[in-house]
């Protein structure tokens, strides 16, 4: 058993010093951790500081949240929002794991996802693009209650 263990050891340690000799880019997780450390240390950029869904959760509403979410974020974020998707294996960093934003308390959860949303990854080295452009607030605000909802109707 030891002898296996050593193996392990051995072959991971290699891979990881081949992977340090190349340029691979920033570790998976880099990006998500940037964009958390810039909120903590200086909160959500403005003009996104104050947003906040004027309009209450339905069933429409979390229909056409997932509507939106299943076209243009679960390649990435994956059905449950894990961020595992069938485009997320080539993607580094990884995509974000949502599942941590249904349980964020509303007030704080709706500015920043409001701002990652609308601008994106890209200030981040993240492949997540601007949607600002491709979505009407409705639509980001209808993509937003659906994962705070914990993406509904999905299998864990």
């Amino acid at each position: 058993m030891l002898k296996y263990a050593l193996s392990a050891a051995i072959l991971v340690s290699t891979v990881s010093m081949a992977a340090a000799q190349q340029d691979v880019g920033p570790p998976r997780w880099a990006a998500n951790l940037v964009r958390k450390q810039l909120v903590i240390m200086n909160g959500v950029p403005r003009p996104y500081t104050n947003m906040h869904d004027p309009l209450a959760d339905s069933a429409a509403k979390l229909r056409r949240g997932r509507m939106i979410f299943d076209r243009d974020c679960s390649g990435c974020h994956g059905w449950s929002g894990e961020g595992n998707g069938p485009d997320a294996f080539a993607q580094v960093p990884a995509p974000a794991d949502l599942e941590w934003l249904a349980h964020t308390p509303k007030g704080r959860a709706e500015p920043y996802m409001y701002w990652a949303v609308a601008e994106g990854g890209q200030s981040f080295q993240s492949e997540m693009p601007p949607f600002k452009g491709r979505l009407n607030q409705k639509d980001i605000w209808a993509v937003i209650a659906y994962v705070r909802a914990g993406l509904p109707g999905r299998s864990p």
